[in-house]
């Protein structure tokens, strides 16, 4: 079975409820493209979707 990657995740966003001393603690990530498409090319078209406020 694959097992998923394990990387440390930077986070500079201080009002998200996941970020302890800019880096990321939720218990998984997701990246999504803005819009309507499923694809981006640069880092301004996409968006971290796990982001919640504190």
């Amino acid at each position: 079975m694959k097992q998923h990657p394990k990387m440390e995740v930077m986070c500079h966003v201080h009002n998200c409820r996941f970020n302890e001393t800019d880096y990321c603690f939720a218990p998984k990530l997701e990246v999504n493209a803005k819009g309507n498409t499923d694809m981006a090319n640069s880092s301004n078209e996409a968006l971290c979707t796990t982001f919640q406020s504190k």
